[in-house]
């Protein structure tokens, strides 16, 4: 039996699965987009601190390439996976924001796969934000995404499905309050064990939508003085329709 106070704790039970759920994301194309946008920055990037950073695909990624990497995330079970994937030098924190216990300061910092959604509460977006800015160096930048008002609202809206991935499968509720831009999910995972039992889990999660003048405004309040936002990862801009906005912050360079 789960309990409430397991419901309420994000990924930790979807860590030992997240991989495998997640494997269709296109990582290599998000760290070619990233790329693109530090070489068009003002600061060369060598040092980058991922928050939100999950199982560490995207670490692993980009110290792949030769960078300097430092992840944070809330879930000590996602670190887990991070730090068996990555191995014992990257260092790995645990918090939440918009607490950046990270020893700066950084080149680059990002937060992908609709992390600050998960940020509810528009001061907590409005922190996060100074925080970045905070332990970022001049001419750094803060690159992250967030799904759209129409992804949150219409694609999820109040919905349900599933599927059975073989060891694995999950049930996936949606209900989405138009009056607070908010979606709840309710998340009902079987994980088979080596025996072919299944043991059963339960996951809430909220995420919440922002207008995107909203988070223009909370970024330049921040101190963030090049705002920029993409649809998906690609060089072109966002529509009515976009699912996933990408937003590219840079911090000024000092004169």
């Amino acid at each position: 039996m789960t309990t409430a106070e397991e419901a309420a704790q994000p990924y930790e039970h979807l860590a030992q699965v997240y991989d495998r759920w997640t494997a269709e994301n296109d990582y290599e194309s998000w760290c070619d987009f990233v790329e693109e946008q530090w070489r068009a920055g003002p600061l060369p990037v060598r040092e980058v601190l991922e928050v939100c950073c999950g199982t560490g695909t995207v670490l692993r990624h980009l110290a792949d390439r030769g960078y300097s990497v430092t992840g944070l995330d809330r879930s000590s079970r996602m670190l887990d996976q991070a730090r068996e994937k990555l191995g014992a030098e990257p260092p790995l924190i645990r918090a939440e924001l918009p607490d950046l216990p990270a020893e700066g300061p950084f080149d680059a910092v990002l937060c992908l796969f609709d992390s600050v959604n998960y940020l509810c509460d528009e001061a907590q977006v409005r922190e996060t934000m100074r925080a970045v800015h905070r332990v970022l160096r001049p001419g750094g930048t803060f690159v992250f995404d967030v799904n759209s008002r129409h992804k949150l609202g219409e694609v999820f809206g109040s919905s349900h499905y599933g599927d059975d991935l073989g060891d694995f499968a999950y049930v996936w509720r949606n209900r989405f309050d138009p009056d607070t831009f908010r979606c709840d999910f309710l998340i009902t995972l079987f994980v088979r064990s080596a025996d072919g039992t299944y043991t059963r889990f339960e996951e809430r999660h909220t995420q919440r939508a922002y207008e995107r003048e909203h988070l223009r405004s909370l970024a330049r309040d921040a101190g963030f003085t090049g705002v920029e936002v993409y649809d998906d990862y690609r060089p072109r801009p966002v529509g009515p329709r976009t699912l996933r906005e990408t937003w590219v912050l840079t911090k000024a360079v000092e004169a």
